[in-house]
């Protein structure tokens, strides 16, 4: 022990000595371990004034501690917490711009729904037929009716467009349909139509692209939207009496926009009791849901082309095998289908698809 605190000594004398300038060193037997027991030598004031005086570099210890090298470990968990703080800073402007994204995609919807209703058009429909669609109006008879690159022309121009005057009211009600897809056509030339689900969200215009991409992110206006726009697959034929299977896409909105509702149709309720109506220039058509399930994405359940009616009575059946809730129909070559396709909101493969057949439409 006595040489332990003798070895302190003579490093702390030396230390001593050096800032005082002076190179005697005193001997530590004479005076420190020979006056253990007198406390005046090692608590003078001379030697405090000189600890005074130390710097960090006179003392080895916290030099060595100062300059020890960053382990692994220390860098990971620094990484670590950088990289959770950018996380959480991009996590946050997401939210907002997807909070954003969908006030802004309600409040342009929310117009364009309340200028195509203005005129208090009626979307119910009473009665269907069993079988082949049935034609509930042919008025061949119409002189005055004006076509559609006419009514843009009035539009443009802030002339009113003319709705000819007619007994049957299911032609009055086409052509308040037509001068208002021509309004709309006005705004955007991609128009193609417009769908509505009884007691659903699903009130919307249709238009269709170049291809099945623009749509997915851009409004009915054009503007950049995230939530995108309900859009018909662009190899589908405009006049939509002439497809087979017409097929609509739309993103799955979890606040309950766009075909979020889809996903109603898996209730016995509405897959039993609610129809589908399009509106489009050459009428108004009516569909019965009669299949619905959970696909892949390239399981090809939105096929457009055909080569014949046994092609199309093939994917028919094929349909009924993957339904989820199916309605046991006999499909004739008369008959026409429409597919709304939406995400899961679950693994990026999977898709939701509703299938519903003509029953009932209005055209002349």
């Amino acid at each position: 022990m006595k040489q332990k605190i003798s070895a302190v000594y003579t490093w702390l004398s030396d230390l001593s000595a050096r800032f005082r300038g002076s190179e005697d060193v005193p001997d530590p037997e004479s005076e420190f371990l020979l006056d253990f027991r007198e406390t005046e030598d090692y608590r003078s004031g001379e030697f405090l004034n000189s600890l005074e005086q130390l710097t960090e570099a006179d003392v080895p210890l916290a030099a060595a501690i100062a300059k020890k090298p960053k382990t692994l470990s220390d860098i990971f968990r620094t990484v670590l917490f950088y990289t959770s703080a950018v996380a959480f800073v991009v996590s946050c402007v997401m939210l907002v711009q997807n909070l954003t994204a969908r006030e802004k995609g309600e409040e342009i919807y929310d117009q364009l729904a309340s200028e195509f209703l203005m005129d208090g058009m009626d979307f119910t429909f009473s009665g269907t037929a069993e079988g082949e669609a049935s034609r509930l109006s042919r008025d061949s008879e119409i002189t005055t009716m004006t076509n559609m690159t006419d009514n843009i022309a009035r539009i443009e121009s802030g002339e009113p467009v003319i709705v000819p005057e007619d007994k049957n009211e299911d032609s009055e009600e086409l052509q308040k349909i037509r001068a208002q897809l021509q309004a709309l056509a006005v705004k955007n030339p991609d128009t193609y139509g417009w769908i509505v689900v009884d007691d659903t969200r699903i009130n919307y215009p249709i238009v269709q692209g170049d291809d099945n991409d623009y749509y997915l992110d851009h409004a009915f206006t054009g503007d950049y939207l995230p939530i995108g726009s309900v859009f018909a697959d662009y190899r589908c034929n405009t006049s939509i009496n002439r497809n087979y299977n017409t097929v609509f896409y739309a993103h799955n909105i979890t606040s309950g926009a766009m075909f979020h509702d889809v996903t109603k149709f898996f209730e016995d309720e509405y897959f039993n009791n609610t129809q589908i109506v399009i509106y489009t220039f050459d009428g108004k058509f009516v569909y019965e849901p009669f299949a619905i399930y959970e696909s892949r994405h390239d399981n090809n359940y939105f096929k457009t082309g055909f080569t014949s009616f046994e092609d199309f009575k093939d994917f028919t059946e094929k349909i009924k095998g993957d339904a989820t809730k199916v309605k046991d129909i006999e499909f004739t070559d008369k008959d026409r289908i429409i597919t709304l396709s939406t995400c899961t909101n679950g693994a990026s493969t999977q898709r939701y698809a509703l299938h519903a057949r003509l029953v009932s439409y209005i055209v002349d």
